[in-house]
């Protein structure tokens, strides 16, 4: 299995860095759309829609919302970022919908009572995970593109390496000296260790970052969103395994061998994705 992970994932990185980095911005936008449309057919098996016409239906209608987002995403943003109402609204929504599921995840035996069992309200959170996450990956890969095409591109590898690092340093530490569960009945895998090993590598990263570039003033700034956005990482895995459980799926899909789905592998950037474009706007990228 670990061998297969690898695999996949030696296969998967360079395809995805490529299209942030050399996709015009048409090609980018198709790519990552598609990405998510995935991820809203998966999300239709969590609401309890498993047949073909159901779930199309589901990712048809998410798929729609993409469209529009681009639609009224600006074509070039320079700093500070100044978007729209309609960009700006959909990424403050993203953020109060974590922050409600960080409750819900935490209240997880009670609050399973009130939404469980609806379809609509599974849809609806569904809505509100996957259009404000795509919303800001799009914003942000725009930032200052018709001087760099690259700009928003590093400050998109710089998202992922922070949730990737929260990742790799949950399995690193997690893995042999776990012992205390975080959340057991949302994730029973998931360990007290794990977190503390995720969050230091981002701060590792983020010191390397800083370090490379010459330790600007807002480095302090640079720390405390890194924190943030870190916990935000780590409940949208334990988010996304709550959906998981009450549907009864080890994995959201098997389109990655080793990896199961595509929710399986976006689950943190959606969470952290919405704050990380608001943190860019605000001060002016990482």
């Amino acid at each position: 299995m670990f061998k297969q992970r690898v695999i996949t994932a030696l296969v998967l990185a360079p395809l995805a860095l490529g299209a942030v980095f050399y996709l015009p911005p048409i090609g980018f936008a198709i790519f990552l759309a598609t990405a998510f449309a995935v991820a809203a057919w998966e999300w239709a098996g969590f609401c309890g829609w498993h047949t073909s016409s159901s779930k199309t239906a589901f990712t048809t209608l998410i798929s729609m919302l993409y469209g529009a987002v681009y639609l009224v995403t600006p074509a070039a943003l320079h700093w500070p970022v100044q978007t729209n109402y309609a960009v700006q609204a959909l990424l403050w929504l993203g953020v109060i919908w974590w922050l409600l599921a960080v409750l819900l995840v935490l209240s997880f035996r009670v609050s399973q009572r009130f939404w469980a069992g609806n379809q609509a309200i599974k849809a609806l959170m569904g809505v509100l995970t996957l259009v404000p996450s795509f919303t800001a990956i799009l914003l942000v890969r725009q930032v200052n593109f018709d001087q760099s095409s690259f700009t928003g591109a590093w400050l998109i590898c710089l998202m992922l390496g922070l949730v990737w690092a929260a990742d790799i340093g949950g399995y690193v530490i997690g893995k042999p000296f776990g012992k205390h569960k975080l959340m057991p009945d949302v994730s029973p895998g998931k360990t007290l260790e794990g977190f503390a090993g995720g969050l230091l590598f981002v701060l590792l990263l983020v010191g390397v970052v800083a370090a490379g570039q010459g330790w600007p003033e807002q480095t302090g700034l640079w720390f405390a969103a890194a924190v943030i956005l870190t916990l935000l990482s780590v409940f949208g895995d334990l988010s996304e395994s709550m959906f998981k459980r009450v549907a009864g799926l080890k994995d959201s899909g098997s389109i990655f061998p080793g990896h199961g789905g595509m929710l399986d592998r976006i689950d943190s950037l959606t969470a952290t994705a919405p704050l990380f474009a608001i943190f860019v706007a605000m001060f002016g990228g990482f």
